[in-house]
Order: structure tokens, then C-alpha cells, then sequence
């Protein structure tokens, strides 16, 4: 494995994680993850995912025109006092989410960052229902906005949360 290669390691037995995250872009590269071809790397395992995804354990399955799907794999790390998936875990998984569907239509050199994001909770997400699934579809993309719905389902595939949000693009 390379320097570069980002890697998680969890050791149960010692309550212990360790990991390293992939690269930042350069500066002169801000928008790395525009446009399908760039995603399609991503699901091709030829690019990363961004830092903050890669560390809530995320993984990008697949992206088509407007639409993308991931998984997300917790761990006990990732647990409330309750015994459940914490829900701002949750929610870093759906704005990642948000994101990457943005992506699919937006071409390279165009910037997009979260405006608004709404996450509704609707059933607990427990650690021996996961992998969790994410599935993010664009709804409208206009010149500087671009509205994407969501939702998580377990390996049940019952809807645990749902959420809407609006991106800001950054248009060049």
C-alpha cells in the first residue's frame, strides 16, 4: 500500500480504530468529484473519496445521470449510548450523499458546498442492519442551486431516514 492509499483499521478486542485519509486536492484542482466520469472512478476504485466520507465509511457503488448510490459501513464508533447508528453519523452520510449526486450534473471546474439539509429519522439504524445503503437522486438543478432527496435504508431495506437538501454551486 502506498502513502497515499487511505486505510481503516478496527481492532473490536482493543475499542481501538485507526485510519489514514486520502490526499487533499491541490489547490488548482478545488472540484475534483464533477462531473460522471470523475465519480466513475470513484466506484472504479481509480480515485478517492473526499476525507470526511472515507473517515464516516463511506464507499460510492454507483453513479448515473442524477442518481447515486453508496454504502456505509459503521462501527461500534459510530454508536450512541442507546445502541444506534448516532444520527449525526447519519447525517454526514446523507450530506456526503447529497453531494456526490450533485456531482453527477454539474462539470468539472463547477464548486458545490451544502446550503440546506433536512434529515428525517424515521426508525433506529442498528449495527446488525448495516451496511447501510444510501440512495441520492437530484430533483432540480438550476444556475446556482440544485435540490437532491435521500434516503438510508438497512439491509432490510426499510427507509431509516429520509432527507432533502439544497447545494449552492459554484459556477465558474
Amino acid at each position: 500500500m502506498d502513502d497515499d492509499e487511505p486505510f481503516d483499521s478496527v481492532d473490536p478486542a482493543a475499542r481501538s480504530r485507526h485510519y489514514s485519509w486520502p490526499p487533499l486536492p491541490s489547490e488548482s484542482d478545488r472540484s475534483p468529484h464533477a462531473g460522471l466520469d470523475a465519480l466513475r472512478g470513484i466506484v472504479d476504485g481509480e480515485r478517492h473519496l473526499s476525507p470526511g466520507a472515507h473517515t464516516l465509511g463511506l464507499a460510492l457503488t454507483s453513479a448515473s445521470d442524477r442518481v447515486v448510490a453508496m454504502t456505509a459501513t459503521p462501527g461500534e464508533w459510530a454508536l450512541n449510548n442507546g445502541g444506534t447508528v448516532h444520527g449525526g453519523i447519519v447525517s454526514g452520510w446523507v450530506d456526503s450523499a447529497l453531494g456526490y449526486a450533485t456531482a453527477t450534473v454539474v462539470d468539472e471546474g463547477v464548486g458545490y458546498s451544502t446550503l440546506d439539509l433536512t434529515v428525517r429519522y424515521i426508525r433506529a439504524l442498528r449495527l446488525e442492519k448495516t451496511p447501510a445503503t444510501i440512495h441520492a437522486e437530484v430533483e432540480h438543478v438550476g444556475r446556482s442551486t440544485c435540490v437532491v432527496q435521500a434516503k438510508v435504508l438497512d439491509t432490510d431495506g426499510r427507509t431509516c431516514a429520509s432527507a432533502s437538501g439544497v447545494m449552492m454551486l459554484f459556477r465558474p
